[in-house]
């Protein structure tokens, strides 16, 4: 395993052991922030893991993956500026919506538009 993954997993740990340590004392903090400390180290030991089961001891980018990871980057942005347009369009037509709702889909649909294209981008022979 690359150093680089131990150090990640070891700090993963170490978030996901002060959520225990942190959920011992009820009323000391709030839960959002308990719940935060989870969700870091659960989601860097998710990412670490996966890394290292995806890649092992190859290289993880090269040229190519580059090139598609910035493609599928610029595609994002650029479907992302559509659909600011369009959540504009939807205020003159008097659909209302929150401050929360408005940037949860922007940021899922950045999210899953990236992902998308990156995955289209990866399947496709010349690029």
């Amino acid at each position: 395993m690359k150093k680089e993954n131990k150090i990640r997993i070891a700090v993963a740990v170490g978030f996901l052991a002060l959520g225990m340590i942190l959920s011992n004392y009820p009323g000391s903090l709030s839960s959002g922030l308990l719940s935060g400390t989870f969700a870091i180290g659960l989601s860097m030991l998710f990412a670490s893991l996966y890394k290292h089961f995806k890649y092992g001891e190859g290289i993880e980018q090269d040229e190519r993956t580059r090139k598609v990871m910035y493609r599928a980057l610029a595609g994002s942005w650029f479907a992302t500026l559509i659909l600011t347009t369009v959540l504009m369009f939807a205020d003159r037509f008097n659909i209302r919506l929150d401050i929360r709702g408005a940037l949860s889909i922007v940021f899922f649909f950045m999210v899953f538009t990236f992902s998308a294209l990156n995955w289209y981008f990866e399947k496709k022979e010349d690029i």
